[in-house]
């Protein structure tokens, strides 16, 4: 019972929870806004199943790092074998990759170079840094492109006002991880900001991130794609994030960092929300 909960945990199930939610936003801030049951069943493979591997993955790649900074993780702990992880990995994504063919060629397309992306930062470009985190955030936007590509049957030019904060916050958290991770990171030389700038320094651009990603939040309202709803729920999000840059500009630590991090995962909650009933109800 302890591997099946190991095997289950590394996939890291929110993760994959939220990357479906995003695929229904995309579907609310699309043009036409329809999804069919079979669309919605295979969303939901897809979603979990691309996100699963990366997790897979990125645990695999980060096994000596994760006896420093997470021993209890399945690899480290000896739950799961790191030969059995990559096969894992790799059953996962071919399952989303499936599944996207059965859409359409576009999500396809998407689906196969969100896969493609998130291989080659696991494997080559988390050790870049920042480089590294926009793929990452890049990695995170995708769920969006494909819910209104798979609703509209084309990639709309309006997925950009959208994107754009995801890109921004997401990039945040990550440069804020960097923070909680830089004893470990040290072990596989990864460069985030954190390491080769300093922890204020990293605070300090975190934090900016987040506050753009605040600044652009309205754009989508501005240029009529969302209804009056979405004000108040983004609002919300948007009021967490400044919360957040605030606490880690005060305390740039491993022990603030990683609260910080986790706090933020509840701020995109929302701002999917406030995507999926502004968009629901748009003009």
């Amino acid at each position: 019972m302890n591997r099946l909960r190991a095997y289950l945990s590394i996939t890291r199930p929110p993760n994959g929870l939220l990357m479906f939610i995003g695929v229904l936003a995309g579907v609310s801030i699309s043009y036409s806004k329809m999804i069919r049951l079979e669309e919605l069943i295979y969303s939901f493979i897809i979603a979990y199943s691309l996100s699963g591997s990366s997790m897979v993955l990125n645990d695999y790649f980060d096994k000596e790092v994760d006896k420093v900074n997470a021993p209890h993780r399945p690899i480290p702990s000896g739950l799961i074998r790191p030969i059995h992880a990559i096969l894992y990995s790799f059953a996962l994504g071919l399952t989303g990759i499936f599944f996207s063919s059965l859409i359409s060629i576009h999500c396809l397309i998407i689906a196969a170079s969100s896969y493609i992306a998130a291989f080659l930062y696991n494997s080559v470009l988390k050790r870049t840094g920042l480089t590294g985190n926009l793929v990452v955030s890049l990695i995170v936007a995708a769920p969006f492109i494909f819910g209104a590509t798979m609703s509209d049957g084309y990639v709309s030019d309006r997925i950009i006002l959208f994107i754009t904060p995801v890109i921004l916050s997401n990039t945040g958290r990550e440069v804020i991880k960097g923070i909680a991770d830089v004893e470990g990171d040290a072990v596989r030389h990864i460069n985030s900001i954190a390491r080769t700038k300093g922890l204020r320094r990293a605070a300090v651009i975190g934090s900016a991130l987040y506050i753009l990603a605040v600044l652009v939040s309205p754009a989508p309202y501005v240029f009529g794609c969302v209804s009056e709803y979405y004000l108040p729920i983004v609002l919300a999000a948007d009021i967490g994030f400044i919360i957040s840059a605030r606490k880690i500009l005060k305390n740039p630590n491993k022990e603030n960092a990683i609260k910080v991090k986790n706090q933020t995962l509840i701020w995109m909650f929302i701002a999917l929300l406030a995507y999926i009933i502004g968009g629901s109800y748009d003009f």
